[in-house]
């Protein structure tokens, strides 16, 4: 993890007074990236700016596992392409941010591309080349999620 990464978490926990999680183990049979697993480590499940929703590790399901149970067969065609989309993130107007398992499984996990699927639909969009340029760009202000930047301020919430 960068030092400007670490920088950002730390703001974000000073202000926040999170706690973060300890243990944190891989998800879904893949390693997950350092970048997420040191958010989690120092902030722990909260959503940042009130708009993006971070669950906790050992909450992380796919698209699919997210969805399937509430579509019908047609549907399910639809969802197959971002089926294996392991979900770490979702916004209040129902983005999801996650890697593909498949990304995961073969490449470094540091390496993967940030996925964004659009709400209400199943259309994916690259957002970020890896997760630490995912929160680099969240801790500059970019607009990934078409509301703006979001602001520099962490809620954290207790693991259940």
């Amino acid at each position: 993890m960068t030092n400007k990464l670490h920088a950002i978490f730390e703001q974000l926990k000073e202000q926040s007074r999170a706690k973060g999680c300890m243990p944190l183990q891989d998800s879904h049979g893949v390693k997950l990236p350092e970048s997420y697993l040191s958010f989690m480590r120092i902030l722990g499940p909260g959503s940042w700016g009130g708009f993006l929703h971070f669950e906790a590790v050992q909450y992380l399901s796919t698209h699919a596992e997210l969805l399937s149970t509430f579509m019908d067969d047609d549907l399910k065609e639809m969802l197959e392409p971002t089926a294996d989309v392991l979900v770490f993130a979702n916004s209040d107007n129902g983005d999801m941010c996650g890697w593909h398992l498949h990304d995961l499984a073969r490449m470094p996990a540091d390496d993967c591309p940030v996925i964004r699927i659009a709400p209400r639909s199943f259309d994916e969009e690259l957002i970020a080349k890896t997760t630490a340029v995912f929160f680099e760009k969240l801790g500059q202000g970019a607009d990934l999620f078409g509301v703006g930047g979001l602001p520099l301020r962490f809620q954290s919430r207790p693991v259940e």
